[in-house]
């Protein structure tokens, strides 16, 4: 008999009223636990372990308390139950590249670089369960800071934004999209790159990205002359480096260099076992960005255009123009794109099978490469590369946050809870990550009809 039992049998047999004491005060209420028990569901921890069956998530106060099976964990008395039989629940996404502020509707232009623009697409990300998007080196002014500094002080919602504010090329070198052309700082000299550096780490980024890309000989490329002293200099400000590539021997020298990150595989040649090795050595952190590349093998519009989630956030002229890009492609072009892109998925699948540090970023803010939808197109694109739904998660969640240092990508006790409800498992089928029924941020649902009411 519990505590509570045993005082109604105490209050009956004394005639006492429940909720009066003997001295006819009122009895205190028992306290109410604030404490959601979300039961049920198989749970995919983000560790990339198996998943757990009729698995118990306990969350107070927007924080994970407890994670496990239904026979671990005891669930408060009090606490309200959340019912999610025959759900997945998975962490949200931390994609590590993408570009906010450009992008509005069919308009891609830097004239839509505005706070309301910005917190549309934060939005957007969150609403396909993106819960951590970097901004990769394309923000120029302070309006990025001041939208993540309102995130933290819990005054704005959507998708937390992260920056590594204005990344370095050599001058007008930067992005591959004119319309972001002008927010590199560019260094011709290493005197000019080191001041570039020092203001760079004077603010709040949390990387440093320099593009080292000569974009098929039309620029100059960042060379070793600067990246070499850009790279030393970002690190004596315990700034770590995201180096834009395309080449395999860049890529070498890079990594002697003591770049961090890459944005991008090499795409010129398969990265050899020697490229590799040095990668895993010197823990290199690799962001495989394939979604972008991926589109060059196709003739005709791919599946992921038909699927009914784009539809739920893009017009369906932006959809039109999206699979007109396709009708001029002849099949020789597809064909040579399709050998392109194998390539760098046996990169990866190399990469993987070395134990390299994989993190995730689907490049997207740029014309008609979806914020939010096409980071599930590149979490299945992943797996194509040979590499197990578990690890793709674990991937594009915590091996992610893991690197950039957030309390999220994992569900388990004390990270902030951040995650997805899906109606399918994506360990029988990555595209089952597409099937959303609701997305938790800081334990808190985020309204998607309403945003897709909106939009």
């Amino acid at each position: 008999m519990s505590i509570r039992q045993i005082t109604a049998v105490v209050a009956l047999t004394v005639g006492i009223p429940l909720g009066v004491t003997a001295c006819g005060a009122p009895a205190p209420e028992e306290p109410v636990s604030t404490v959601v028990a979300y039961e049920g569901a198989t749970v995919i921890t983000g560790d990339g372990g198996p998943p757990l069956g009729g698995g118990v998530l306990l969350v107070d106060a927007g924080v994970i308390q407890e994670v496990g099976l239904a026979a671990n964990v005891a669930i408060p008395e009090g606490a309200t139950v959340v019912d999610l039989t025959g759900k997945t629940v998975m962490p949200t996404l931390v994609d590590l590249h993408g570009h906010v502020g450009f992008v509005d509707d069919l308009s891609f232009d830097n004239a839509n670089y505005t706070r309301e623009t910005i917190v549309d697409q934060l939005n957007r990300y969150a609403y396909h369960g993106v819960g951590v998007i970097v901004s990769l080196g394309t923000d120029p002014g302070e309006l990025a800071f001041t939208i993540k500094a309102d995130q933290e002080a819990g005054t704005l919602g959507g998708a937390r934004l992260h920056t590594a504010f204005r990344g370095i090329a050599r001058p007008d070198a930067g992005p591959g999209a004119p319309t972001m052309r002008s927010t590199a700082l560019g260094a011709a000299t290493e005197e000019e790159a080191i001041a570039v550096v020092d203001e760079i780490a004077a603010t709040d980024a949390d990387f440093l990205k320099i593009w080292v890309d000569d974009r098929g000989g039309s620029v100059d490329k960042l060379g070793p002359d600067l990246y070499r002293p850009i790279i030393e200099a970002a690190h004596a400000h315990d700034l770590r480096v995201i180096a834009h590539i395309f080449n395999a021997e860049d890529a070498r020298d890079l990594v002697d260099a003591g770049v961090d990150g890459f944005a991008h595989l090499a795409r010129d040649v398969e990265m050899d076992d020697e490229l590799v090795a040095a990668i895993v050595e010197h823990d290199v952190f690799v962001m495989p960005n394939l979604a972008v590349s991926e589109r060059g093998r196709n003739a005709d519009p791919p599946a992921w255009v038909d699927h009914p989630l784009l539809a739920e956030s893009v017009s369906p002229e932006v959809i039109g123009r999206i699979r007109e890009s396709y009708v001029s492609r002849t099949p020789e072009a597809a064909a040579a794109g399709s050998e392109s892109f194998a390539m760098m998925l046996r990169s990866l699948k190399k990469l993987s099978d070395a134990g390299a540090r994989l993190v995730f970023g689907a490049d997207t803010g740029i014309q008609d490469h979806i914020q939010g939808y096409m980071e599930h197109h590149e979490l299945a694109l992943i797996v194509e590369a040979g590499i197990s739904p578990a690890k793709a998660i674990q991937i594009a969640t915590s091996a992610s946050a893991e690197v950039l240092g957030v309390n999220t990508g994992l569900l388990a006790p004390g990270k902030r809870a951040d995650f997805l409800v899906l109606d399918a498992n994506p360990m029988y089928g990555i595209e089952n990550t597409r099937q959303i029924a609701a997305v938790y941020l800081g334990g808190e649902a985020l309204d998607r009809e309403g945003l897709r009411a909106a939009w």
